[in-house]
């Protein structure tokens, strides 16, 4: 660490490193550890991409927004891709549609599932 703070930081802060005692290694407590099965993004098969995330960004920020909105706010111009994008979160059950759809003629409305405003929130954007 010494050496990655030196040129930052300055010889003071180096030395500080080069003397500072190394972490005690070992087994992490129980009650400290976070289980695997915590993590949101575990066994979610998909790639998060950049629009993947901004997509649920939006529904985040607009629940029951439909394709259009969702694709205005995250940016995406082609209505074929949002409509395949947000077929494929709806089979993953990050997001579902409780609006009419296209079978009654009315739009969609689309709303983050509990998994999904997990992941939205591990991956929110800074």
């Amino acid at each position: 660490m010494s050496v990655v703070v030196l040129p930052y930081l300055g010889t003071r802060a180096a030395s500080l490193e080069l003397n500072r005692p190394a972490p005690e290694v070992g087994v992490p407590h129980p009650s400290r550890s976070t289980p695997r099965s915590a993590d949101p993004l575990a066994g979610l098969d998909i790639r998060l991409t950049y629009r993947t995330v901004r997509v649920l960004t939006v529904i985040a920020q607009h629940p029951g927004a439909s394709n259009r909105e969702i694709a205005e706010g995250s940016g995406i111009v082609d209505q074929g891709q949002i409509s395949k994008l947000l077929t494929r979160l709806a089979r993953l059950k990050l997001v579902q549609n409780t609006g009419g759809g296209q079978e009654k003629g009315a739009s969609n409305a689309w709303r983050l599932t509990r998994r999904g405003a997990e992941v939205e929130r591990a991956t929110r954007l800074l």
